[in-house]
């Protein structure tokens, strides 16, 4: 039987050459036209400008603002505020605003109890919650705050930023320089027998303080009566503290509106982040509770009025009003 004829191999891979030439020439197998050849990129109904072939670069549009939302954005940027805590030294001031940051759970259990045990260790045990806020060897040896230090929290409906300075007439640069940023303020007064009447009267740094801060621009003003539970939580010592503070920061610019009090014990927690009638707070003491009331909310029902307790001091610091900045 005659051979069979052996395949051109050579002649076919010549004719697979010269397609493969013919191809590129003509801009490729998949029928695309050379660079030189397209046309311009297409623009699609939203403005934004897309190529027509893969290898054009894309050109972007002009995103739009949205004016209205940008606004709003800034305005929640803004919704934090700077409060300063100021007072006499000794009045109590980063205890009762370091109990506060411990109750808010901005301070952890576990640290608690080691500043607990180290405050014990130097004979320094009521300063616990102080050290939350004091933070240098210094400070906390000495009992007395130097610097102005810093730290934040949240309630309801604001944000803020803590600026608790010094109370020591030796550190007044310091507290300037945190009144300085401050929107609006905590003034800590000491309640026990005497110790009003020294930060009051004579050099004390009560008064000083309060002008200083008001003199920066602060306007809204909380009041905070520490250390009420040291005089049996007096109604009467406790109006005597109101109606002479009230009568002198009037005097010194401040509105009466934009000055509020509130009893408290920043070293038993009373009255800072629970009311005294919450079913929570157990521990509430029943002289305060015979009569601090807020009468504004008052419950009437079976013939006799009961009125709820007053405002804790976070219920107050929640109150504060937005000041207007540039």
């Amino acid at each position: 039987a005659p051979a069979a004829p052996k395949p051109a191999v050579g002649s076919a891979v010549k004719g697979l050459e010269q397609l493969k030439i013919s191809n590129d020439s003509s801009g490729g197998s998949n029928g695309s036209r050379p660079q030189s050849q397209q046309g311009p990129p297409s623009t699609t109904g939203t403005g934004t400008t897309t190529p027509t072939d893969a290898g054009t670069p894309l050109v972007k549009s002009k995103r739009r603002i949205d004016v209205a939302a940008e606004y709003a954005k800034n305005q929640r940027d803004r919704d934090t505020l700077n409060l300063v805590v100021v007072g006499h030294v000794d009045a109590g001031k980063s205890t009762l605003m370091g109990h506060l940051l411990y109750a808010l759970g901005q301070v952890n259990e576990r640290t608690m109890r080691k500043f607990e045990r180290d405050a014990e260790k130097i004979g320094k045990g009521s300063f616990a919650y102080a050290w939350v806020l004091d933070e240098t060897d210094e400070e906390r040896a000495r009992g007395v705050t130097m610097d102005v230090a810093t730290s934040s929290f949240a309630t309801k409906n604001r944000r803020f930023t803590l600026l608790d300075s010094p109370g020591h007439k030796d550190f007044v640069p310091n507290m300037i320089s945190g009144a300085s940023r401050a929107d609006v303020a905590v003034l800590v007064v000491d309640a026990s027998t005497g110790e009003f009447e020294s930060g009051f009267d004579g050099n004390g740094q009560t008064r000083e303080h309060a002008i200083l801060i008001r003199s920066l621009g602060v306007r809204q003003l909380v009041v905070a009566v520490n250390k009420l539970d040291c005089v049996g939580w007096s109604q009467g010592r406790y109006a005597e503290i109101v109606d002479r503070l009230l009568a002198f920061l009037t005097g010194c610019g401040y509105l009466k509106d934009e000055v509020r009090f509130v009893p408290v014990s920043g070293l038993k927690g009373t009255n800072l982040v629970r009311r005294i009638d919450d079913d929570a707070n157990s521990t509430a003491p029943a002289e305060l509770q015979a009569w601090y009331v807020d009468e504004t909310n008052a419950e009437h029902g079976q013939g006799e009025a009961k009125a709820k307790a007053g405002p804790c001091l976070v219920d107050l610091l929640d109150t504060f009003a937005m000041p207007e900045r540039p």
